[in-house]
């Protein structure tokens, strides 16, 4: 099974999950872990910008903000700051002149050593031995290699929350990684566990059908493995627990829900009649940063795809006016488009077969209320056959890109849930997708050729010609990974704080 279906009745979003009391307990328990290492950093961050400055000088202000949606990008932004100021103090001490080094540098192992622990320290002496600033040729590479591997299955293969020897671990943690680690360590967890913009549509979260809940972070989305430019990490051998699509064949009544089918059969029988409307705004990309700009602009490279590549007749309305007089786009076959917020405007005849979205939010928050203003209840309620929109926010780039989306269908060789997961970046998340998951209106004359994809580096290969591993041999080994990491960071812990801890940190 690749593609799950959802149908009438079934609910469209989920709520964010609820924590059971030793949950809970592990949650209050990471908050004052992070709590209390964050004052330390706060700390350490002060300290080591006054380290190395002549006298007279100032340090320089922070230069990062903490910002993110969530919590934990608020926490990874700081971490970095702190890194940054502590990088920046090395940097300052490695420029002074030998005389002047000594009077720093007691001062700068135990700024270091309190960031990142006993591996920290490691590392710089490292540094300041091959830079010939301290005796000593910068040895212990084998110390300072199980130092790194312990730092990155801590923070990238346990499984979380800790439920063994949490206080020791973190013990442990603070002495070998400092607060750096202990930071990191409860981010993480609290990650895990929070519920932070946890919502998502019910059949974007059937996605990780096979993932048990410990598996995968709940709040804010996740990448979806599926996109085409998802870069799968270098390196690994272990199975990857298979992510399925889905797509959901609901409408107004029953009884439009059932005509999906029979429009989209249609539509592949006697092909897709019709002119393709796209509303664009006019808007500019100002750098690579801008998504209203990169979205708008996608629209209009749409336009130029299908003159260029299909047959299709095409309108573009590329101004701030929208197609919004009732009559003004007959006989569609294709619309995208935006920005009218919650507030269908009933300037569409739809022909059977007919696919579109509006890029806009909360447009699928209900497919079924007779009072819902929305786009996706009141085009399906008009006789559209696909489309696709968001339970509540899903912020722009959760949408398709037009282009994308569009020009992977025309050629044939994706279905319309395959197309739609090639495109979409993120799981777990607030989008649906409503339609014959199997629907393929250019499969028997495609309209555009598979060489006209040159909006990828290579053609995307199809999901159901990708490999689908075993979902319970690839969980069983993800957990046994999860057990194996425990141990090994154990032992490296252990073996850290006996072999160095002991040492003097004077040099």
């Amino acid at each position: 099974i690749r593609v799950l279906v959802t149908v009438y009745g079934v609910p469209l979003r989920v709520a964010p999950p609820k924590l059971t009391a030793e949950e809970q307990r592990w949650q209050r328990d990471a908050s004052d872990r992070l709590g209390a290492a964050r004052l330390q950093l706060v700390d350490i961050e002060r300290q080591a910008r006054d380290i190395g400055l002549q006298s007279g000088s100032k340090p320089a202000p922070p230069t990062k903000e903490e910002q993110g949606i969530v919590s934990y990008e608020r926490h990874v932004a700081f971490l970095l700051r702190v890194d940054e100021a502590v990088q920046e103090s090395i940097k300052r001490v490695k420029q002074l002149k030998t005389s002047t080094l000594h009077q720093w540098s007691a001062q700068l192992d135990s700024v270091v050593r309190d960031h990142q622990g006993l591996a920290g320290l490691a590392q710089l002496r490292h540094d300041l031995a091959m830079e010939g600033q301290l005796p000593g040729g910068g040895g212990d590479a084998p110390m300072r290699a199980e130092q790194m591997e312990g730092f990155q299955l801590l923070l990238g293969s346990l499984e979380l929350p800790v439920r063994s020897r949490r206080a020791e671990l973190y013990q442990e943690v603070g002495k070998v990684f400092g607060a750096y680690g202990v930071f990191g360590l409860a981010a993480l967890e609290l990650n895990l566990l929070s519920d932070e913009q946890a919502d998502a549509s019910v059949d974007s979260e059937l996605s990780l059908l096979w993932w048990d809940r410990n598996q995968y972070v709940a709040s804010w989305r996740r990448a979806n493995p599926l996109h085409h430019s998802f870069k799968k990490t270098a390196g690994g051998s272990r199975r990857d627990i298979p992510m399925l699509m889905a797509s959901r064949l609901d409408a107004p009544t029953a009884d439009l829900a059932f005509r999906l089918v029979d429009r989209a059969r249609e539509a592949e029988q006697q092909g897709l009649i019709g002119t393709v409307y796209l509303d664009a705004r006019g808007l500019p990309v100002k750098d690579q940063s801008d998504t209203y700009g990169h979205y708008d602009q996608s629209l209009r490279d749409l336009n130029n795809f299908l003159t260029e590549h299909t047959a299709y007749r095409s309108k573009l309305e590329n101004t701030e006016t929208r197609l919004h007089r009732p009559g003004e786009a007959p006989d569609v076959a294709l619309y995208v488009g935006w920005y009218q917020l919650r507030q269908y405007e009933d300037a569409f005849t739809f022909r059977p077969g007919a696919i579109g979205y509006h890029m806009a939010s909360a447009e699928a928050v209900s497919l079924h209320s007779a009072s819902e203003p929305g786009w996706c209840k009141n085009a399906l309620e008009r006789g559209i056959t696909a489309t696709l929109g968001s339970i509540g926010e899903p912020y722009l780039d959760a949408f398709p890109e037009p282009l994308e989306f569009v020009a992977l269908l025309m050629t044939g060789q994706y279905s319309l849930v395959e197309a739609y997961y090639l495109t979409s970046r993120w799981i777990s998340w607030r989008m649906v997708l409503v339609g014959d998951p199997l629907y393929s209106p250019w499969k028997i004359t495609p309209a555009a050729k598979r060489s006209s994809l040159t909006m990828f580096s290579l053609a995307p290969i199809a999901p159901s010609d990708q490999s689908f591993e075993d979902p319970l041999l690839a969980r069983d080994e993800l957990r046994r990974l999860h057990e194996r990491s425990r141990v090994r960071v154990d032992s490296i812990l252990r073996t850290q704080i006996q072999s160095v801890g002991g040492k003097s940190s004077g040099r």
